[in-house]
């Protein structure tokens, strides 16, 4: 059966309900985000060392192989999941339901992680990273 048969057979409505799914499934989540970390705090102290990262609110907030922080969703383009880490091996993000891999900057470095991944600024004052979009 050819695509055609296919979408013939099961009608107009369910190929649109299809499609959406597929759409709705391949984007990048934004989420408004605003919020402080006590670099000093216990329940941060992997932020202390290159390579470490905490999850927190809905962000991967991550220190890069070079001291910088970098933040970013934790929720996937690829699929919804919430499955999005810090690589320190790679320096990237990557997602651990699907493999889907991301640059820091969010772009998507295999066919899992072509939709791109939704990054936030960080902001270091003092012993406070603030993350923020």
């Amino acid at each position: 059966m050819d695509r055609r048969d296919f979408l013939e057979k099961i009608g107009i409505g369910a190929a649109f309900a299809l499609t959406s799914a597929c759409l709705a499934s391949c984007t990048k989540t934004t989420l408004a985000v605003d919020f402080s970390l006590n670099l000093d705090d216990a329940a941060n102290v992997a932020l202390k060392t290159n390579g470490g990262y905490v999850i927190k609110n809905g962000v991967v907030i991550a220190r890069d192989t070079s001291g910088n922080y970098a933040a970013a969703t934790v929720v996937c383009s690829h699929q919804q999941q919430s499955e999005v880490v810090y690589n320190k091996t790679t320096n990237e993000w990557f997602c651990n339901a699907h493999g889907a891999r991301f640059d820091l900057a969010g772009k998507g470095l295999n066919n899992n992680g072509n939709g791109g991944l939704t990054v936030y600024q960080t902001a270091v004052s003092g012993t406070s990273l603030r993350v923020f979009s």
